[in-house]
């Protein structure tokens, strides 16, 4: 009889989170699972859950920040992103993207990040099958090439299943341009702003500023090595929050570099409103669709002289920096994730994450699915 197991799906936006039983698919020599140890849970899934999503993928198997144990269907030994052999039981990091390798972005662009017909795991890879084992709110994630996009991880598991927000931050950190010595302000103290900051004091910044709430964000804010955090909750008009990033700077002319994380359209505006002169703002919160926001493009971009980027996604480059970073003693990884719950409470963390930001009164940094 084939074996059994649990996958979360998501039914519809603002729909139900259902665990359901499926049989695993059969592996061959080409195939292998990976048994999910822990999956975080990202502010992109919140956001599909509410209907941001721009594409109708539903019912989906949602869960991309996944690491697990390694289990190829004929014992063979693959290897990782950085050639180091993987085998039976290691546990190991994914790169949730498949790029096709042949559309212009690929070829031409060199860019895989940008590929128009990526597929990627946690949101639903292969839409003609069902959606269970696609995702990582699962308890097995089906890879169709053992090799596929991983990386083998020496860390505890509540470290690595922070690889793929790492990797966002540090491309945020690369598209930033980041000088030695410059000043930079962050938007937002969740796990992307956590990593954004790290990657920042990694790549140089001289000092930073890390704006957010709640309290116990910012606190972690400094453990990573912030110079200055600004509570919203204790600082609730904007002009005022301003006014104190300013403060910090040099002469009083603003951030070199904002980079928003927030993904609040109104905290667009307020960090253009941070920046000096010539200065560049990374918008990456906006993963999915929060809605429009008024911005003046003479105010906010001509006379500040700005440089505005966008950052969609991250590539295998970004995770293999990631992975180093992780590696390293140098940041407190081990104080990101507050919360590890079961598939069956998925939608509760969901559910925090979308209104108060706690669960279990206790404030969530990080909250990720495991046993």
């Amino acid at each position: 009889m084939a074996k059994k197991a649990k996958s979360v799906i998501l039914d519809a936006p603002h729909g139900e989170f259902r665990v359901e039983e499926a049989e695993l698919p059969e592996l061959t020599g080409e195939t292998a699972m990976l048994e999910v140890v822990m999956c975080g849970v990202c502010g992109t899934d919140v956001h599909i859950h509410s209907g941001h999503w721009e594409f109708d993928r539903f019912p989906i198997n949602l869960g991309h920040e996944i690491a697990g144990r390694y289990h190829p269907a004929d014992g063979r030994v693959a290897s990782d992103l950085l050639g180091r052999a993987i085998g039976e039981g290691d546990l190991v990091g994914v790169v949730p993207g498949m790029p096709c390798g042949r559309c212009y972005s690929c070829q031409i662009l060199r860019e895989p990040g940008l590929c128009e017909n990526v597929t990627a795991f946690g949101f639903r890879p292969v839409l003609e099958a069902a959606p269970h084992f696609q995702g990582g709110f699962s308890d097995y994630v089906f890879l169709h090439n053992p090799d596929a996009n991983l990386l083998k991880m020496d860390v505890a598991p509540e470290v690595a299943v922070l690889l793929e927000p790492l990797a966002v931050g540090v491309h945020f950190i690369e598209r930033a341009e980041i000088t030695l010595g410059d000043t930079v302000a962050i938007q937002g103290a969740g796990a992307i702003g956590l990593f954004s900051l790290a990657a920042a004091r990694a790549a140089g910044a001289r000092k930073i500023i890390v704006l957010g709430a709640p309290a116990s964000r910012l606190e972690v804010a400094l453990a990573f090595g912030a110079d200055v955090v600004i509570d919203l909750d204790q600082v609730p008009d904007a002009a005022d929050r301003i006014s104190r990033v300013k403060s910090e700077t040099r002469g009083g002319l603003g951030a070199d570099v904002v980079i928003e994380c927030a993904g609040v359209p109104n905290a667009v505006p307020e960090g253009l409103e941070m920046l000096r002169r010539g200065g560049t703002f990374v918008e990456g919160g906006h993963f999915t669709n929060s809605g429009d926001v008024a911005i003046n493009p003479y105010h906010h971009i001509v006379r500040k002289h700005a440089k505005i980027v966008g950052v969609w996604g991250s590539s295998a480059r970004h995770f293999v920096r990631a992975h180093g970073l992780l590696h390293a003693d140098l940041f407190p990884w081990e104080r990101v994730v507050s919360h590890v719950v079961p598939l069956e409470k998925l939608g509760d963390a969901v559910a925090a994450l979308s209104s108060t930001y706690r669960m279990d009164d206790k404030d969530i940094i990080k909250a990720a699915i495991g046993g």
